[in-house]
Order: C-alpha cells, then structure tokens, then sequence
C-alpha cells in the first residue's frame, strides 16, 4: 500500500516537471508577437485571481479580410498576421488552412458568422469639432444630444444621453459632448475566434490593476507563437512595463 502511493506521488511529481519543462521549451524555441487587447465583461471572481483578455484579433471582420469560407462551430481556423507601426500584429487573413508563407496563429470558431451593424456616428461638439465616432451598437437619432466615452485610442467605451446621469466613471476615458449630425449603418460578417490565451493568473492583489489597464486599452500581451501557429502567453505589458 504504501510503494503505491509513493509511486502515485512520484508519478504526479514526472508529469509536473514534464508540464514545466514542456512550457520552458515552447517559451525559449517560438518566436514572440505582441497583441492588443480589447474590454472584455467583468471577472469570474470564483476563479481565483487572473486577467479575462480579449484580442483585437478575437473579433475578425470577414469582408475587410476578404474571406468567402464557410465556418462553423469549433472549426480550426488559421489567422494570418502582418505587424503595425506599433508593433503589435493584426489580422489580415483567415482560413481553414495555414497561410504558404507569413506568422499566423491557430484558433477555434466560437459560432457561425454573424451579420452585425458597424456604425459610423458624426458627432459635432459644443466647440464646432466634427469627431468620426464608431461605437459597437447606436440607438439615438440625429439631432439628439449625446456625450461619449474615448479611451486613448479613441475607441468608444461608452455613451448616452446628456441628460444621463451615468456619466464616463473611467479616469482614463476622454469625454466629448456635442450633436449627432449623421448615422451611417453598414451590415458586416463578424467570426469570433478563441486562441487559448484568454486567461492568465497573476499575482495576489494584482489582477483589479491589470483588468483596468486592459479596459483601457492599455494592456498588451506578450505571445511565443510556435510554428504550427500555437500560442502560449509569456507576459503582458502594462503601459509599456513588462509583467511575468
């Protein structure tokens, strides 16, 4: 009874040290990429202490990569990437096949294709400034009085009536208050992607700063991208300090 268990303790001891130096290697052989994350919904709080993330690739717009594929449910896609003057790399493909040549990294289609609205909102505000707005949903009309909450990159985080008493309650986001003067609607296919890199535990007490930075816009990840197009997270990057 007792050479079991130690044999149960012993076996349980190889297979984390194989887990462990499986991901060294895979960490020290791959090649790096960095990726922007978007807002993603609040935290699971029974999960313990880690970052929910979300990618700019998450979310792939199928006309502006010119894609006519059928995909369905839990196929395996791969996402081509080209890198952008910030160095973070963005989607400029996808397919059930691996690009001939190019990074690119594997993932799964979390649905089918949706038709979804991408609006384009002009908004005149009180000084005279006409700010182009794209908002994920719009509801109002022209005319109406509306203000909107910008994180740095301009994107918009929020929005309502004036009149609102739910105001920008992000430190970080940009208020602009002015007069819709023109909504434009375009349908658009929109293929949600998972990658296995959106979650990462981080240390106690930690977690609330990371997730502000990531609703913010300021929060990047660090990936080791093996040839295959696997990816594996080895850092975020927090206003441009590295976080293991």
């Amino acid at each position: 009874m007792r050479m079991r268990f130690v044999l149960l303790i012993l076996l349980q001891v190889v297979l984390l040290v194989g887990i462990i130096g499986y991901r060294t290697y895979w960490l020290a052989s791959s090649d790096r990429i960095i990726l922007k994350t978007t807002p993603v919904d609040p935290r699971d709080i029974f999960r313990g202490d880690y970052v929910r993330l979300a990618y700019d690739i998450s979310t792939l717009d199928l006309d502006k990569l010119g894609s006519g594929e059928q995909f369905h449910r839990m196929d395996r896609v791969y996402v081509g990437l080209v890198q952008g003057a910030d160095g973070s790399w963005q989607a400029n493909s996808v397919g059930r096949n691996a690009p001939g040549s190019g990074k690119y990294i594997q993932g799964r289609v979390l649905h089918e294709p949706m038709t979804v609205s991408r609006w384009e909102i002009d908004l005149r505000d009180d000084a005279g400034a006409l700010h182009k707005l794209q908002p994920g949903w719009f509801g109002h009309k022209a005319g109406e009085r509306l203000f909107f909450c910008l994180n740095r990159q301009g994107r918009v985080m929020h929005f309502n009536s004036v009149d609102s008493k739910n105001d920008c309650w992000n430190k970080d986001w940009h208020k602009v208050v002015g007069t819709v003067e023109g909504i434009k609607e375009e349908k658009v296919r929109q293929l949600r992607v998972e990658y296995g890199i959106e979650s990462y535990f981080v240390e106690e007490g930690k977690g609330r700063a990371i997730e502000n930075a990531r609703n913010a816009s300021d929060l990047k990840v660090e990936i080791a991208l093996r040839k295959d197009g696997k990816g594996l997270i080895d850092s975020l990057l927090m206003d441009g300090r590295r976080l293991h």
